[in-house]
């Protein structure tokens, strides 16, 4: 377990960033996880009764894990706001492998992850493609939380760009929806875009069971029973199975 005395240590190494020098003044807010830490900047001077703006703002916060001490970096907010949203990332710990979790990481994925606004207008925008299809909450939910990212496929060596990425709606591209409806006709399972893959490139829909299948020129495939493990299968690469196989 760290103490507050080796947080420290170990956050005025953080604020250092191997600058030269004595180590910078941090402060830090504990919280039963860790410790969120950030550096304090000096105060300015005034001039003619009015304060000198700092030379720069925005710093970012690092926590210190309780349990670790491994530091990372987070977003200039308030130290309880840190600490809430470095819970949720613990919490969201097993969800995902440790490489499809790296993946998402450097995407923007995080636990809570609410892009309800973006699903919304986009819905709007393009309500004359949408119309007639239903959005099941299972499907929505998927939206909200990972709309708008960009999922690499990973190479061999488990690196990002190494296949057939999957952009997830709402992007900045057009939507078509035949195929999603043929398809709806053909399997009798009605189903609603989610985004599309280069390979194809083909469309990626999902069912109101949570269900996601690619829609490829060649075929259709089944991705993965639910948003989870079709998210997994898309940035690893699995092979799929044709969904005429109903095994599904």
């Amino acid at each position: 377990m760290i103490s507050r005395d080796e947080a420290l240590a170990i956050a005025r190494e953080w604020a250092r960033a191997g600058r030269p020098g004595p180590a910078p003044e941090v402060d830090l807010y504990e919280f039963d996880l860790g410790y969120v830490v950030w550096r304090v900047l000096p105060e300015t001077g005034v001039v003619d009764g009015v304060p000198i703006p700092p030379p720069s703002t925005g710093h970012p916060r690092a926590v210190v894990d309780r349990e670790t001490g491994e530091v990372s970096q987070w977003a200039s907010l308030s130290a309880p706001m840190v600490a809430e949203e470095y819970a949720l990332y613990r919490a969201a710990e097993g969800r995902f492998p440790p490489d499809v979790r790296r993946v998402l990481d450097r995407a923007g994925w995080f636990p809570g992850r609410d892009f309800s606004a973006g699903v919304n207008h986009w819905m709007v925008s393009f309500a004359d493609e949408l119309a007639g299809l239903e959005c099941p909450p299972t499907v929505r939910a998927a939206l909200i939380e990972f709309g708008g990212l960009e999922l690499p496929q990973l190479d061999r060596p488990g690196e990002p760009e190494g296949g057939f990425t999957s952009y997830l709606f709402p992007t900045l591209g057009e939507i078509v929806t035949d195929k999603a409806r043929a398809f709806a006709v053909e399997f009798d399972n009605p189903v609603y875009p989610i985004g599309n893959n280069e390979d194809g490139p083909s469309e990626l829909v999902a069912d109101a069971q949570g269900r996601v299948f690619m829609l490829h020129w060649a075929d259709d495939f089944f991705v993965g029973p639910d948003i989870d493990t079709a998210i997994v299968n898309l940035i690893r690469g699995t092979e799929m199975s044709e969904a005429s196989d109903r095994d599904w």
